[in-house]
């Protein structure tokens, strides 16, 4: 069962190192199962609870091939092309059943969101994973044990709600009535379409109508309201009941996901600080791939040199240098030290006219130590700090 939508497009660029030590408002929602995957599949971030899930230590996880956590055979077979089709932008989000290396097979429902950096490029893919095991059981246990229904749905660790075909209330599991604040005789006068969020409404209703017709749907997510006018998420599947033949009423499943959504409300709102400050800088930042070539300017780095954003697309970092040597030992000493402060060198505006710098620098590396690019800052020594 998947489902695959075209996401629409988010200047963000997680790491590790922001959702660790950046903005902690990512961390303190960071529960559920989420990784952070690049463009060559391997792990740059995993939570706390993904390693749990795994019996796996982080050290394990991050900066290791996704093959090598769930096998060349399972990788190549089953999350290869969920995490090409995310980074080509899709959302993608299906229900499997996995085998990890040296463990039993489990059921595991799963999205991938694309990343972008400030280029537009995608450069992650941001992967939440539920283990459904148990609910997968419960749902085969439901469809085999008609005359334990009930017991069985009293006893489940999801929420369990049956509606008539016009989508009022005809059964609530106890779980519904524990997270939602509402009491159990709330629910006899209601129907699913009084807790939805108005802007969500029409959406259910379409999923609700398609399930009555006796079609497949696949598992879909919106926003409700809790007693306490707290707004929450959830994920939903749905299973036509039906009786000779007719569908007579609706069985949902749900799943709480609010700390899956604010996780990732979160990192978009961290990585969009992180922008703001990139921008806001009164330092010329600059970033340049492994060739010199610049993938991002801040505006004060337009401003000192005179470009516009899109003259700098396709602008090496060796052409603002007067003396071309300058600018090879200044990525050399990076290479050797690690990083280079108050370099001076002579640089060039887009109108020729030549200017005294301070450079500083890092290298980007990849997790095996690799060089992928150079991030750097440019002042003029005119208005050094003292």
């Amino acid at each position: 069962m998947k489902d695959t939508v075209k996401s629409k497009q988010q200047p963000t660029e997680p790491s590790q190192e922001l959702v660790e030590s950046g903005d902690r408002s990512v961390a303190n929602v960071l529960i559920d199962s989420m990784t952070l995957i690049n463009r060559t599949y391997v792990y740059e971030f995993a939570s706390e609870a993904y390693c749990r899930d795994h019996g796996r230590s982080k050290k394990e996880i991050v900066g290791n091939p996704v093959a090598e956590i769930w096998g060349e055979a399972t990788f190549k077979k089953v999350i290869k092309k969920h995490l090409d089709q995310c980074f080509t932008g899709n959302v993608v989000r299906y229900d499997n059943w996995l085998e990890v290396p040296g463990r039993e097979a489990r059921c595991y429902r799963v999205s991938y969101s694309p990343y972008f950096n400030g280029s537009g490029q995608i450069t992650h893919a941001m992967v939440a994973s539920q283990d459904i095991t148990d609910l997968k059981r419960e749902e085969e246990s439901i469809e085999k044990s008609e005359p334990g229904f009930k017991a069985i749905l009293k006893n489940m660790h999801y929420g369990v709600f049956t509606f008539d075909v016009e989508g009022r209330f005809t059964y609530v599991n106890d779980v519904v009535v524990k997270r939602s604040g509402y009491p159990r005789k709330w629910y006899a006068e209601k129907s699913l379409f009084d807790v939805v969020w108005p802007q969500d409404r029409e959406r259910v209703q379409e999923h609700f109508k398609a399930t009555v017709r006796g079609e497949q749907v696949s598992p879909y997510e919106f926003s409700f309201k809790k007693a306490a006018d707290e707004v929450a998420w959830a994920q939903i599947s749905t299973t036509p009941i039906r009786n000779g033949g007719s569908v007579v009423g609706v069985l949902g499943v749900i799943m709480d996901i609010t700390k899956r959504i604010k996780f990732e409300q979160a990192l978009i709102e961290s990585e969009k600080k992180y922008r703001t400050l990139f921008e806001d800088s009164r330092d010329a930042i600059f970033i340049t791939d492994k060739e010199g070539l610049l993938t991002d300017v801040n505006r004060s780095f337009l401003k000192l040199f005179g470009y516009t954003k899109e003259e700098t697309k396709g602008l090496r970092a060796i052409d603002t240098y007067v003396n071309r040597e300058d600018c090879k030992r200044y990525m050399k000493a990076i290479e050797e030290q690690g990083f280079v402060e108050d370099f001076k060198a002579k640089l060039k505006k887009k109108n020729g006219k030549i200017m005294v710098c301070l450079l500083n620098g890092t290298p980007l590396r990849t997790h095996d130590g690799t060089i992928q690019g150079y991030q750097g800052i440019a002042r003029d020594e005119r208005y050094k700090k003292s």
